[in-house]
């Protein structure tokens, strides 16, 4: 059985911001990434390198930071893994997408705009959601927004499955 994506998460919080460029917050990870390394390096050189270039409780000081900062990327990580993953909210997400499809094919745009933004509201990265969005935009003929929602489709991983969809429709809105 294979190891769900969430654990899998949780297994590269062993260093800060590891977890999160995976799981696609790159910035947040790379914030959580230099703090960490660089606190630890500067620790590592007050200690045991430079010891008389730092004045004294500075490498106790460098180390306590950099066992905060790594005990706090930690506890987000456990925290964004156990509340706000993708994967914990999947039977919703599901079932939303289904209520946007059948309220988009009854007309009712309003209600399957509202549904699709809670899917992304609750995982941005989620193409078919996107894709639809789009979609629904051409049909309530909001062009700009179609368009934004294409591109941002194309940006995502998922999305590479719905490449020649979305340049047919960019096209059929004038993009090239």
């Amino acid at each position: 059985m294979a190891m769900p994506r969430y654990y899998r998460i949780v297994a590269l919080s062993i260093w800060p911001g590891l977890a999160q460029i995976w799981s696609g917050q790159e910035v947040l990870g790379l914030f959580l990434a230099v703090l960490f390394s660089s606190t630890l390096n500067l620790a590592i050189v007050a200690r045991w390198i430079w010891i008389d270039a730092f004045p004294s409780g500075w490498s106790d000081f460098f180390g306590i930071l950099s066992a905060v900062s790594w005990l706090a990327s930690l506890i987000y990580t456990v925290w964004w893994v156990g509340f706000c993953h993708p994967d914990r909210h999947r039977q919703e997400i599901e079932r939303l997408f289904r209520e946007a499809h059948e309220a988009y094919l009854q007309g009712r745009w309003t209600d399957s705009r509202r549904q699709i933004e809670q899917i992304l509201a609750m995982d941005d990265t989620d193409a078919d959601a996107l894709i639809q969005l789009g979609t629904l935009y051409i049909r309530t003929q909001q062009r700009g927004k179609a368009r934004l929602a294409f591109r941002q489709c194309l940006e995502l991983r998922g999305g590479a499955k719905w490449r020649w969809e979305i340049q047919q429709a960019l096209r059929r809105l004038g993009d090239a």
